[in-house]
Parts: structure tokens; C-alpha cells; sequence
């Protein structure tokens, strides 16, 4: 190539920091962009309140980075932004920052075989190589009520909290009962006017074991690492063990605990029945508290499963006729999480389009190349999702791809890709080991309009790591 080579990274979030500290240690010429003013990804732009981990905080953090000083068994935004921030800074990551800056636009060159990124002001960038560190939690999902614009009142979204005025005695209503809601909605609930909880499909609710850590146990871990290291071990067995069979004897475990666990937290036969789903606990993204059951006791705290039809110049008017009058509604919708980077364009060879490509559904070899798109790798891409910690996964991407631009430059080669029948033969050994899983039995944000798992891999962690430890002969395409 006659130059170092240069790697445009998207996202400085946990994977794009995991990724740049990958390049930084092989002195590779490397750029980060964010449409942020600093790093932390999804930590920086989730700031609702309650907004927190629910992976134990010895288990999401860097293998390499350990923190001794975890407050808590799991920790709230704040600290895992703090943490984040930290590790880019103590790498010296700054430096290769653009904040401030969404790219918008991805197009490989056949003549010149390099990328150019255009950002939303317009400016253009080239690199040799591309990594998306975007993730699956990029773009909010916001439903498309009727109406939605006419409202009087504020409305937004969860991972854009509005933070110019509190909720305090207001009229609010909660659209949703994910992940983010389950924080945000009790954190919020006591001083409200009223709180109005929209629900489509009800979750199943495990108790959240969360404990603080005493400062002699800080002390502990910073003094004697290998005790913080055997907590962060035991968690990730924990979750490396989990099967997700839904006929499995663990679901139906599971299934029953989080039922026994509503059964004692809710009395009120009407409500229980509200709250009781009618598939198997892991079909969504299992979820943990011990303040849900309780906000909806709250004399002013009502739960609402009639359809919204429209949204109204005071409210909400759902299928019954009935207008909810309120001052503010947050959508606790979630992400487009199954229509991955759907915020840029990306073109490959021939100009070929990656959305068009998978129009039926996303697809990755390794969750990382995609064949048609040279040079090309994305982080927390199709099927990455659901087995360990997300940290883990970004440590095993960027080795990854790390060890494939290691071995251009030993082969003296300009490009690389996955070949068809690679990318071809993993997707259908994903997609045929997603049969008996438990993530087909409900409606889930795992899977795509086509009915596709396109986020859950069917394997363990430490599967994973061993199918990228080493390039598998054939399976790639290089050329000089």
C-alpha cells in the first residue's frame, strides 16, 4: 500500500473504544466519529432516570480494564459513563475523536478500493478500512400514532430524555414496557400527577438482586484483583451456561420463577392478570426489578392495555373511545434494533446497497464481514446479541478484526472480504440452530419483519471467541 493504512471507526461507544484500543496498540492510523461531544455511546445519550446495567458491573467492563470501585452490583448510567470515558482517556483516545459528526453515508470505491463517509455536514472522509461500532441500539424506535403531531403537550422519547423540565406533578403517560420503561417508569412514578402506563404485551419480571459494594470490599478488589476477577468470572459461567431451548427444563425454571414472583407482588386479581405474558420467560429480553410490581399500587398509577388509536391535541384516545388527557408522553419504545445501521447508507462493490442486501433481514459472517462490502466490519452486528456481556462480544469483534488486518499486511494484500458461500454457510447454521430456541415462540425485537432472528446468537460466549480465534482457510477473499 506504499502508507500506513487508515481505519475510519463509526461510534465511540463500548465498541468503538474497544476497537481503537485494538488499533492503538498495532499503532494503526485510525479516526473515530460521533454524533455525540464524547465517548459512551448508548451510556451518553440514555440519561432517563433509573437509567442503569442490568449485567453485573464486574462483567461489563474490559477484560483489560478492570474497576475496582463499582459502586454497586449493578451500576447506573452515570458510573458506567464515567467508566467509559476513563478507559478512552487513559488510551489517549481523545485524539483520534470527531464528535459531533453522524455519518450518513458509507461508499466503497471498486477504482480506488477505499471508503468515503459523508457526515452530516457534508464533509467527506476516506479510509482504507470501515468499522461500524454503531451497534443495535442506535436509531429510537417511535411508533407512528395518528396525531402524534398535533399534541399541545411535550413528547419524547426515552433515549432523548427531555431534561429542560421534571415530570413533577404532571400528567405523564408511558408508551411501553421494555427495558428502559421498567426504570424510568417507577423512577419517575411517585411524584407524578398521574402516570399512565401504556402496555401492549406484558414482560415477565425477575427480583433485581442489587446490592451496594462496602468500601472494604472496594479496597478488597483494588488490593487483591483476583477477588474482583472471580466475581466477574462467576457471572460470565453464569450466563455461558443459559440454553434459551424453549422446551428446555432452565425457560421452564424460569418461566415459573418470574410467575411465582408476580403472584406474590401483585394481589389485585384484574391487574395480575394484566401482567401475566403467555409465552415463555427469555422470548423477550428478560428483564429484572423490584420496583415495577410496586408502582402500579400506587393509587395514582394506573395500567392500560386498550390499543392507542390515536394521539389528540390533550392526550391519548385509545380503542374504547376513552381520551387520556396528559401534560407529557415518553415513548419507552425501544430501538429499530432488528434493521441494523439504519441510520447510514452504506454501498458496496458495484454500488450494491447493504439495506437492499437485507431487505429480508440482516446477515453477517461472524457478525462481522459481509460479502460485497471489502474491508468492511461491523461490531455488535447480525446475531452478536443475547449470550454475555455485550463488553465481552466487543472484545472478541475487535480482536477479530484486528487479527484480519494483521494478516493483510502479512499477505502484502490491499482488501479483504468473505466470500459468498462463507457468509452463505454460517447464516444457514445460525438460522438452523435458532430452531427449538425460545426467542421464536413470541413477537420480539430479535426478530426481523421476515421473521428472521437476526440478533440472538444460538451460542455460547466462549464459541464465539474460539470460531474467531484463528481465520479459517477459504473463507476469505484477500487481494493486493
Amino acid at each position: 500500500m506504499g502508507r500506513r493504512p487508515t481505519v475510519g471507526i463509526i461510534g465511540a461507544g463500548a465498541g468503538g473504544i474497544a476497537m481503537a484500543i485494538q488499533l492503538a496498540d498495532a499503532a494503526y492510523d485510525f479516526t473515530i466519529f460521533d454524533r455525540a461531544d464524547g465517548f459512551g455511546g448508548t451510556w451518553r445519550h440514555n440519561t432517563f432516570p433509573g437509567a442503569a446495567c442490568d449485567v453485573p458491573s464486574h462483567l461489563y467492563s474490559y477484560s483489560f480494564a478492570p474497576n475496582p470501585r463499582w459502586s454497586k452490583t449493578y451500576a447506573n448510567q452515570p458510573e458506567i459513563l464515567a467508566y467509559l470515558e476513563r478507559v478512552a482517556a487513559e488510551h489517549g483516545l481523545g485524539a483520534h475523536l470527531v464528535p459531533h459528526t453522524a455519518i450518513t453515508t458509507a461508499r466503497w470505491s471498486d477504482h480506488d478500493r477505499r471508503w468515503t463517509l459523508t457526515g452530516d455536514d457534508g464533509r467527506e472522509h476516506h479510509f482504507d478500512f470501515l468499522v461500524s461500532a454503531v451497534g443495535m441500539l442506535d436509531v429510537p424506535h417511535v411508533p407512528d400514532i395518528p396525531g402524534a403531531a398535533r399534541f399541545k403537550g411535550r413528547q419524547f422519547h426515552s433515549a432523548r430524555w427531555d431534561h429542560s423540565k421534571s415530570t413533577e406533578g404532571e400528567r405523564v403517560a408511558s408508551i411501553g414496557t421494555g427495558a428502559s420503561a421498567i426504570q424510568y417508569v417507577p423512577a419517575i412514578a411517585s411524584k407524578t400527577a398521574h402516570l399512565t402506563v401504556f402496555q401492549r404485551t406484558p414482560i415477565w419480571i425477575a427480583p433485581r438482586f442489587d446490592f451496594p459494594f462496602t468500601p472494604e470490599q472496594q479496597e478488597l478488589f483494588e488490593r487483591d484483583p483476583a477477588t474482583a476477577r472471580q466475581l466477574r468470572d462467576e457471572a460470565f459461567d453464569a450466563y455461558e451456561s443459559a440454553s434459551f431451548g424453549v422446551d428446555d427444563a432452565q425457560t421452564r425454571e424460569a418461566t415459573e420463577l418470574a410467575r411465582g414472583y408476580l403472584l406474590r407482588k401483585v394481589s389485585d386479581p384484574e391487574l395480575r392478570a394484566k401482567l401475566m405474558p403467555d409465552y415463555p420467560a427469555g422470548c423477550k429480553r428478560p428483564l429484572m426489578s423490584r420496583d415495577w410490581y410496586p408502582t402500579f399500587a400506587l393509587p395514582h398509577v394506573s395500567l392500560e392495555t386498550t390499543a392507542i388509536t390515536e394521539i389528540t391535541e390533550r392526550g391519548l384516545r385509545t380503542a374504547d373511545g376513552v381520551e387520556h388527557p396528559v401534560d407529557t408522553i415518553i415513548y419507552g419504545t425501544g430501538f429499530t434494533a432488528s434493521d441494523y445501521l439504519a441510520s447510514i447508507d452504506v454501498y458496496g462493490t458495484g454500488g450494491r446497497r447493504l439495506r437492499d442486501d437485507w431487505s429480508d433481514g440482516a446477515e453477517a459472517y461472524l457478525g462481522t464481514l459481509v460479502t460485497g462490502y471489502p474491508n468492511f466490519f461491523t461490531l455488535y452486528g447480525p446475531n452478536t446479541n443475547g449470550v454475555n456481556s455485550i463488553i465481552y462480544i466487543h472484545e472478541v469483534q475487535a480482536g477479530f478484526v484486528r487479527r484480519i488486518l494483521d494478516a493483510l499486511g502479512g499477505r502484502g494484500a490491499r482488501t479483504v472480504e468473505v466470500t459468498p458461500q462463507a457468509q452463505r454457510r454460517y447464516n444457514d447454521e445460525i438460522q438452523a440452530a435458532m430452531v427449538g430456541k425460545v426467542w421464536l415462540a413470541c413477537d420480539n425485537y430479535f426478530r426481523h419483519a421476515s421473521g428472521k432472528v437476526v440478533t440472538q446468537l444460538p451460542y455460547s460466549g466462549r464459541t464465539f471467541y474460539e470460531r474467531t480465534r484463528e481465520l479459517a482457510d477459504g473463507d476469505y477473499r484477500f487481494a493486493r
